[in-house]
C-alpha cells in the first residue's frame, strides 16, 4: 500500500472531529483562527450572534457552517446552540481570537482515538503587553458527553475522565487597543455582576470580576471586592478556591500597590505566598512591590527565584489548574534584577541582566532604553551610541530612544543633531513632558531664544500650571537681558513654600542661571532634605555654587561627596579636576 493510501486509511478510521466557535464581528482575528484549524478538524460550525462586519464572509471562505442566533447575554447558550449542530465524533471549542498550534495537531490526532477519557485539557498562551499569561482549559471533549454553563467566563460541565495535555493554544484578545479593551471590559463587567448577584458567595465569579475591576483601573473596588472574597470560607487544599484565591492576591497586591499602600501589599503578597511559594505571579509581583518601597535587596530573591522556577518549567512543563498570569515575563523579570541592581550600585551585573532582557525579547524598546540610559550614566558614550543607532536601524524605538540619543549629542557638544533627536522624541509622542522640557534647554544653550520662547508658550497652551514650563520662560527672558521677572518669580515661589520638592531642583536651576548662588544653595540643599535618596547630580551643583563664591573646601567636600554616591558623575569629575588644578 502506498503512503497516501494509507494515510488515507488512517484519515478514514480516525475520529472525526468539529470545530464549535461563537463570533460576533471577529473578521480582525477570523482568518487566522480558521487557517490554524483548518488541517485539523473535519467541520467548523460557528454560531453567529449579530455581525455587522466581513465575519460571516470569511466564515464561508473556509467553508464553515455558519448559523444565526440573536444574542442572549450569555456566552453558554450560545456555545451550547454550536454543539447542538455538530456531528463529529469530539468537539474542538476554539475563540476566534484564538490559534491552534500547528505543530501539535498530530498530538491533538492520537489523543483522540483513546475512549479512557472524554475531555482532553489544552495549554491556553494568553498573549499580554509584557508577555504570555498560561493556563490549561478543556477545549476539545467527546460529543454528548459536555456541556457551557456561566452566562460569562463559562466553565465546561462533563462526564467521565479528563486527559491533561500540552497542545497549544493561543490568545490574543487580551493586547487590544485601549479602546477595544475598555469596551471588552465594560461588556464582561456588566454580566459578571449580574452573575455576583445571583452567586454573591461564587469565588470563581467575583475573582473574574475582581480582574475586570483591575483591568478598568478601579483599584478601591478591586481593594473592596478581593478583601471581601479572601473572607469568604474556602478550601486552601481544593485547586480550584486556591487558584481564585491566587488570582485575587495578585489583584488586590496590585490595587494596593497603584494606591501606595505598600506595605499592606506586602503583607497580602506574603500571606499568599504561605499557600503557594512557587507562584510566579506572586513572586513577580512582591518583587514588583519591594522595588517600590525602595528596598531593592529584598526585591532581588523574588526575581531570582523566579527565573530558577521557570528555567524548570521550560524543560519540564508542570500541568496545574493554578493559572499564571506571568508565566512567559522574563523579558520584563530581567529588566526588573537590571533596576535593581542599578540602584545598588553593582552596574557590571545591571548591565548583564539589562541584556539578558533584549536577547529575551529584542523587539521591545523599552529594554534598549534602559540600557542606553545605564550607559549614559556610566558616561559610556560610545557604548550608549551604538545601541541606540543599532535600535534605529532595527526599528526597535520609542520617543525614548531618541531622547536618550539627543542626550548623547548634547554631551558631544553637538547641539544642533541633539535638537534634532529631541524634536523626533516629540514627534513621536508630542504630550512627552520631559522631551519637551530638554528641547526647551537645548534651544536656549543654543540661543535659539525666539524658539524656545514659542515652544515654552505653546506647552503652557497645553499645560498652564506645569511649572517646568514656567521655570523655563523665566530662564528665557533672563537671557533677554530682563533681570527683574525672574528675581520676582523665585521670591514668590519660595514665599509660597511649595510641598513639591521638583520644584525647588528647577528653581536650583535657575537661581545657577541667573548666578544666585546662596538662594541656588538653599533651595538644593531643601529638595536633598525632603527627598529620600541621595543625588550625586544635585550634590555637585552645591559644590558649583560654592566653588563660584571662591568657597573652595567646602566645595572640594561636594565634589568628593557626589563621587562617592556615583563615580560616574560628570560634573563631580569635571570641576573636581579643574579644582585641583586651579588649587
Amino acid at each position: 500500500m502506498m503512503d497516501k493510501e494509507r494515510q488515507t486509511a488512517r484519515d478514514k478510521n480516525r475520529p472525526s472531529i468539529s470545530a464549535c466557535m461563537i463570533v460576533k464581528n471577529e473578521e480582525k482575528f477570523l482568518s487566522q483562527c480558521l487557517t490554524s484549524i483548518k488541517g485539523a478538524v473535519n467541520e467548523i460550525i460557528i454560531v453567529d450572534t449579530g455581525s455587522t462586519d466581513k465575519t460571516v464572509e470569511i466564515a464561508h471562505s473556509f467553508g464553515a457552517s455558519v448559523y444565526h442566533h440573536p444574542w442572549n447575554n450569555s456566552f453558554s447558550e450560545a456555545r451550547n446552540h454550536s454543539l447542538k449542530y455538530a456531528k463529529g465524533d469530539w468537539i474542538l471549542q476554539i475563540d476566534a481570537d484564538e490559534a491552534l498550534e500547528q505543530a501539535d495537531i498530530p498530538l491533538l490526532q492520537k489523543l483522540i482515538n483513546d475512549d479512557l477519557y472524554n475531555v482532553i485539557f489544552v495549554a491556553i498562551y494568553n498573549e499580554l503587553p509584557g508577555g504570555y499569561a498560561k493556563h490549561y482549559f478543556q477545549r476539545i471533549f467527546r460529543k454528548g458527553k459536555a456541556h457551557f454553563e456561566g452566562i460569562v467566563h463559562n466553565q465546561l460541565i462533563f462526564e467521565g475522565k479528563a486527559l491533561q495535555s500540552e497542545i497549544r493554544f493561543y490568545h490574543y484578545g487580551y493586547n487590544l487597543s485601549g479602546q477595544d479593551m475598555q469596551k471588552k471590559y465594560k461588556r464582561t463587567g456588566d454580566l459578571l455582576r449580574q452573575q455576583l448577584a445571583e452567586n454573591p458567595d461564587n469565588l470563581f465569579i467575583l475573582a473574574n470580576l475582581v480582574r475586570n475591576y483591575r483591568n478598568e483601573y478601579d483599584f478601591d473596588k478591586v481593594i473592596a471586592l478581593a478583601e471581601n472574597g479572601l473572607e469568604i470560607s474556602s478550601s486552601k487544599t481544593d485547586l480550584v478556591s486556591k487558584n481564585q484565591r491566587q488570582r485575587l492576591s495578585i489583584d488586590l497586591a496590585h490595587a494596593l500597590l497603584n494606591k501606595n499602600q505598600i506595605d499592606r501589599a506586602v503583607l497580602v503578597c506574603k500571606k499568599a505566598l504561605t499557600e503557594n511559594s512557587d507562584s510566579f505571579d506572586i513572586l513577580l509581583v512582591l518583587g514588583e512591590v519591594f522595588m517600590k518601597k525602595g528596598v531593592y535587596h529584598d526585591a532581588l530573591p523574588c526575581f531570582k527565584k523566579y527565573l530558577i522556577l521557570k528555567e524548570k518549567e521550560n524543560r519540564e512543563p508542570a500541568f496545574s489548574l493554578l493559572s499564571s498570569d506571568f508565566y512567559h515575563y522574563e523579558p520584563t523579570v530581567y529588566s526588573h534584577i537590571g533596576e535593581c541592581y542599578r540602584h545598588l550600585g553593582q552596574i557590571h551585573e545591571a548591565i548583564v541582566a539589562y541584556k539578558n532582557a533584549i536577547k529575551s525579547n529584542n523587539k521591545n524598546p523599552l529594554y534598549y532604553s534602559n540600557l542606553i540610559d545605564l550607559y549614559l550614566s556610566q558616561d559610556s558614550l560610545n557604548d550608549a551610541k551604538d545601541l541606540a543607532f543599532a535600535a534605529i536601524k532595527s526599528g526597535i524605538t520609542n520617543h525614548l530612544t531618541y531622547l536618550l540619543l539627543g542626550k548623547i549629542y548634547a554631551l558631544e557638544g553637538k547641539i544642533d543633531d541633539a535638537i534634532d533627536a529631541c524634536k523626533q522624541s516629540i514627534r513621536i509622542d508630542n504630550a512627552n513632558i520631559p522631551a519637551q522640557v530638554y528641547l526647551i534647554n537645548l534651544l536656549i544653550e543654543g540661543h535659539l531664544l525666539e524658539e524656545a520662547t514659542e515652544t515654552i508658550k505653546n506647552m503652557l497652551s497645553l499645560y498652564p500650571e506645569e511649572f517646568a514650563f514656567l521655570c523655563l520662560l523665566e530662564r528665557v527672558k533672563y537671557r533677554k537681558g530682563n533681570r527683574e521677572s525672574p528675581l520676582s518669580f523665585v521670591k514668590n515661589i519660595l514665599q509660597s513654600d511649595p510641598s513639591d520638592q521638583l520644584i525647588y531642583l528647577q528653581l536650583g536651576d535657575l537661581c545657577m542661571e541667573m548666578e544666585q548662588y546662596t538662594t541656588a544653595i538653599e533651595v538644593l540643599e531643601k529638595y536633598l532634605k525632603n527627598t529620600s535618596s541621595a543625588d550625586a547630580k544635585v550634590i555637585a551643583n552645591i559644590a558649583v555654587c560654592y566653588a563660584k563664591q571662591g568657597k573652595l573646601k567646602p566645595a572640594l567636600f561636594g565634589f568628593q561627596a557626589a563621587l562617592k554616591l556615583d563615580p560616574n558623575c560628570r560634573c563631580a569629575v569635571q570641576n573636581l579636576a579643574a579644582l585641583k588644578i586651579h588649587a
